[in-house]
């Protein structure tokens, strides 16, 4: 896999679908590598024609870990991402990140509004009191050191987040993979302590002007549902997609909307476009199933919490 070196952090990245799709940056949360993005999600986004980029946040996977060095804050791997756009040429991209790759993705907005032309944040909050008193617990475990155990924590964990639509040997294949590519409970550590420094991130977030869509699910064990809510009622314009039934996790039978959300988000970030509607457009929602939100815009919203 290509690397991008950013001062002195290396990132390592991966870009797949069509050579003239429009640039769709992933970020992923805590702790996650990049191939952590689920293969079935990632075709389903490079269907859509989108050019998708993963990579490695410092710390994890193949980039650089910063053993022996002081702490960092999530601004610092923000600029990782703002460094890796400028190594990679792109000027602008589309920008979904997932739990603290969504609050990354936020702050990058806030702090280089030029680069990000849309956002969509998944399960994620625009300040730390939103994280559960479970992830709380999550976050002060001590690390296991040997591959079984490891592997058997690393489920544990992913079984609070919901793992409906995974069976039993492909939930443990991927955490061996996850496993045997790279395994830094430092590097981990160390980012929690930047997640829980992160600062409240809602009056920067009141000065977006791009697209913005928020998906996250009513039964989320790791940050709260009002997460995402307060996220969306800080974007003037921006949509919410809550779904009754879903956890701290990308659900396989919810891929289809999620790209949906997604999709049409960047839409609406046609190069001309210099206002974000305030009132959201109708979302055609799954009628085949009853777990699908239909969009509220934050000025609903604001009456009903």
């Amino acid at each position: 896999m290509p690397y991008a070196n950013i001062g002195p952090i290396e990132l390592c990245y991966e870009i797949t679908g069509p050579e003239d799709g429009e640039p769709l940056l992933l970020i992923h949360g805590l702790g996650a590598q990049l191939v952590a993005w689920y293969p079935g999600f990632c075709r389903a986004l490079e269907d859509e024609g989108f050019r998708v980029i993963r990579f490695d946040n410092r710390d994890v996977g193949l980039s650089s870990k910063l053993n022996d060095t002081p702490d960092y804050h999530l601004q610092d791997m923000t600029s990782d991402v703002e460094g890796l756009l400028v190594t990679l040429g792109l000027d602008a991209v589309h920008v979904v990140g997932q739990s603290m790759g969504g609050m990354i993705a936020q702050q990058l907005a806030i702090a280089h509004p030029e680069r990000v032309r849309s956002l969509c944040s998944i399960y994620s909050a625009p300040s730390t009191e939103f994280l559960t008193q479970e992830l709380q617990a999550v976050l002060q475990r001590p690390p296991i050191l040997d591959r079984e155990g490891t592997i058997r924590q690393w489920i544990e964990t992913e079984r609070l987040s919901g793992l409906d639509g995974f069976d039993e040997s492909r939930i443990y294949d991927f955490a061996a993979a996850i496993y045997d590519r790279s395994y830094c409970p430092a590097g981990f550590e160390r980012q929690s302590r930047a997640l829980l420094t992160a600062p409240d991130q809602r009056p920067g977030l009141a000065q977006l002007t791009i697209p913005m869509a928020v998906i996250h699910g009513r039964d989320d064990r790791l940050i709260s549902y009002r997460g995402g809510i307060a996220t969306a009622m800080a974007v003037p314009g921006a949509e919410l997609h809550l779904y009754a039934g879903m956890g701290h996790q990308v659900t396989p039978h919810l891929w289809s909307d999620y790209v949906r959300v997604i999709t049409r988000n960047i839409e609406r970030a046609e190069p001309d476009r210099t206002e974000i509607p305030t009132a959201a457009m109708p979302y055609p929602t799954s009628g085949d199933r009853g777990d699908a939100s239909p969009v509220r815009t934050s000025a609903v919203l604001a009456e009903a919490i």
